[in-house]
């Protein structure tokens, strides 16, 4: 427990200078801010207006053992169990990934790009359900169909479109066996959106704790000797499902967008475009079939 009084700013100082041990100052005041929020729904500024608010020592307990997760490089989201994707409330636990920045880049492309008129759109790997839920939740005249192999991440997907009242399809079937997919799938999709796994396990030593020890293995890495496997499936997919004039999106390794582009046979597709995120790499590759 904190060694300070039970006064909302002592409380708050003492948890901020613990954070600190892992955090920058301003990191630690944010995650603060928000715990507070998420626990005691005070916003920021009715923190500021109540610093001599007084927390009983069950509120505290809650906030030490947040302290004690995030210290344990433990990701904000998790502990909260939700976070903010393209203006939807997802819910988050270590069954899926925590959406990125990027990925809302990759959404914000397709809807500018796709018309909202019964179209058919295929989301491969949805963890979440960030993307289908975010694209149907702008485009709601065209239907999404999502799949994923784990059935805890489908759970959680499912979870997020009931609380959202948003009506996406969505399934289980292992893209790396393309008959199984084949199997569970409709015909003739206009769009196939996929952020795969695409970290490959010799770049984890890049990787900051808080990703390597909670987020879902299997939703990130790739063997070394292996890395575009998901695309390879992904195309030979696009083959049997996606209709003449369909496009395909993908979220790419910004070391190996070129090689990526090269598996697209320019017989069926159109060469693809690289793309950057907003930090300038290479991160997104979008084609479309002949």
């Amino acid at each position: 427990m904190f060694n300070s009084t039970n006064k909302l700013s002592d409380i708050k100082k003492e948890a901020v200078l613990k954070l600190k041990e892992l955090y920058s100052q301003r990191e630690a005041e944010n995650m603060l801010n928000l715990l507070i929020h998420h626990y005691f729904n005070m916003t920021r500024a009715s923190q500021q207006l109540q610093p001599d608010k007084r927390l009983s020592e069950s509120e505290m307990l809650l906030l030490h053992i947040a302290v004690k997760r995030l210290l344990n490089a433990e990701p904000l989201q998790y502990i909260l169990g939700s976070t903010e994707f393209y203006g939807l409330q997802l819910e988050v636990g270590p069954e899926v990934l925590i959406p990125r920045p990027e990925t809302e880049e990759l959404v914000d492309m397709i809807i500018k790009e796709t018309p909202n008129e019964n179209l058919s759109v295929l989301d491969v790997g949805t963890g979440s359900g960030c993307i289908a839920l975010a694209l149907k939740s702008v485009l709601t005249r065209n239907r999404v169909t999502a799949v994923d192999i784990s059935e805890q991440a489908l759970a959680v997907a499912r979870k997020n479109a009931q609380k959202m009242n948003i009506d996406v399809d969505l399934r289980q079937c292992d893209i790396l066996n393309t008959n199984e997919c084949l199997q569970v799938l409709p015909r003739n999709f206009q769009v196939i959106v996929s952020n795969p796994p695409y970290v490959l396990k010799q770049e984890k030593v890049q990787m900051s704790d808080n990703v390597l020890q909670y987020e879902p293995y299997l939703a990130l890495f790739v063997e070394n000797d292996d890395p575009l496997v998901f695309y390879r499936k992904i195309i030979l997919l696009a083959k049997k499902v996606l209709r003449s004039g369909g496009k395909i999106y993908c979220e790419l390794n910004e070391n190996y967008a070129k090689e990526t582009a090269s598996l697209f046979d320019e017989d069926i597709f159109d060469i693809p475009e690289i793309l950057t995120d907003i930090h300038g790499k290479n991160r997104f590759l979008i084609t479309r079939m002949h």
